[in-house]
């Protein structure tokens, strides 16, 4: 039996973007470049509701793309987001309502020298 998760569909695009199509939603998508944090965010609905999912968010902090966990696509979405410096996955055993950070972009540096 598929889990009702598996309905949306993730993938990382040619053009090295993460797209998520959900039924009867439109796609959401995210560009690496803009890609500003991701959460895992965990919800008391277990295990009858998705009750973990991911949250990739902007440099607004807007969330572009949201998809449970054993969305189809999910492993190769993870081995992407894995590529990032310091990405470590949070929360995956938390059975309570919580946003865990697993990734934020580095501060760019102004370049400034203290010379």
């Amino acid at each position: 039996m598929q889990h009702p998760e598996a309905q949306f569909v993730v993938e990382v695009t040619a053009e090295d973007a993460i797209v998520c199509r959900a039924p009867g939603q439109p796609d959401q998508r995210i560009r690496m470049t803009d890609l500003a944090s991701v959460h895992v965010e965990t919800n008391d609905s277990g295990p009858w509701g998705a009750d973990v999912w991911w949250l990739l968010n902007d440099n607004t902090g807007h969330t572009r793309v949201a998809f449970p966990q054993l969305a189809t696509g999910e492993d190769a979405v993870l081995a992407r987001l894995g590529q990032l410096p310091g990405f470590a996955v949070q929360g995956m055993n938390a059975r309570s309502n919580a946003r865990f950070l697993c990734w934020r972009k580095p501060a760019r540096s102004t370049g400034a020298s203290g010379a």
